[in-house]
């Protein structure tokens, strides 16, 4: 009688302990303000982006062969969910865009996009100078180019600078006065050689020792040695000029600038005559005709500085009243 009774005991705590063992406890509900894919189209297919839902990031693998300035995402969200923002083309170097989603569930999470850009590193540009010998560009100078291993055809994708003692970078621009920065490519033994040309030193520059500092995107380096810019012989660009005796007129440069403007002067019957200068800047000076100055046509001469004075290979006009 004691067997059967520890018996049915035994099955009775059996029993319980299974009835125990399928009970469920709630678990809370999964949030679905989630982004679920983000794609990235391009020539040859679509790049995926990895979300991180730990840290709430989108992280874009973009191989620099593309040679993509922006890309233009597709994003899709949980079922229900939608984004707050416009999806919109982000430029590959912008660190700062973020997409918040709103679930059916009134939750939100907010995502930051990181856009890894695989370039061929290190980036390195070709010296200008040395250890021993600082090579010298004029204020204003609109013949530079530099050298290196940009591995782009793109000049829009390089941007150059020089780089001042205290830190302060200046960038170079396009002389447009000619055409737009370009990128050349040449083969130095197994390697490509890039220049990137048509540049201009900016003409508000002051005199010193600059660093040469190069970008490709995401990529930058900057020269080992400096650069020395000076003031070298002024440039005037070319003019059509008829004025009157006793009246003013303007000459400009676009290149590099006027300093220590001493004289302007023109040969009259045989003779030279000084044209005063009333006021000059960097960039453009005012020019006086005297009143004793007769008709004709004269080729001008300039001096500056410590410069050999030099004819213009364009006319001044003057005419009567």
């Amino acid at each position: 009688m004691k067997r059967k009774s520890a018996n049915l005991f035994f099955i009775i705590i059996v029993f319980l302990s299974l009835s125990a063992c399928t009970k469920t406890a709630d678990l809370p509900p999964l949030s679905n303000s989630k982004i679920v894919a983000y794609k990235v189209p391009v020539a040859d297919g679509t790049i995926l982006g990895a979300i991180d839902e730990s840290d709430k990031t989108i992280t874009v693998y973009l191989p620099f062969y593309y040679q993509l300035d922006v890309i233009d995402p597709e994003i899709t969200v949980a079922d229900g969910a939608r984004l707050q923002e416009e999806v919109k083309p982000v430029a590959v170097l912008d660190s700062s865009i973020t997409y918040t989603v709103k679930g059916a569930d009134q939750s939100t999470a907010t995502y930051k996009l990181i856009i890894v850009l695989q370039q061929i590193a290190p980036l390195v540009i070709q010296e200008l100078s040395s250890e021993t010998t600082i090579t010298a560009w004029g204020v204003g100078a609109s013949n530079i180019v530099l050298r290196g291993n940009f591995n782009t055809n793109d000049p829009a994708k390089i941007s150059a600078y020089l780089v001042n003692e205290a830190g302060q970078e200046t960038a170079l621009s396009a002389n447009t006065g000619i055409g737009p920065a370009n990128v050349t490519v040449s083969i130095i033994g197994n390697e490509k050689l890039y220049t990137f040309g048509n540049l201009q030193i900016p003409q508000t520059l002051d005199t010193g020792l600059y660093k040469v500092k190069v970008k490709v995107q995401a990529l930058s380096a900057e020269s080992q040695y400096p650069v020395r810019l000076t003031y070298q012989q002024p440039v005037i660009d070319h003019h059509t000029i008829t004025v009157r005796g006793g009246d003013n007129f303007t000459i400009k440069t676009t290149s590099n600038v006027f300093h220590d403007f001493r004289e302007f002067s023109i040969i009259v019957n045989g003779k030279k005559v000084l044209l005063p200068i009333e006021s000059y800047t960097r960039t453009e000076a005012v020019i006086r005709v005297p009143n004793s100055v007769p008709p004709g046509q004269y080729y001008p001469t300039a001096f500056f500085g410590t410069f050999s004075p030099f004819s213009t290979n364009w006319p001044i006009t003057v005419v009567s009243e």
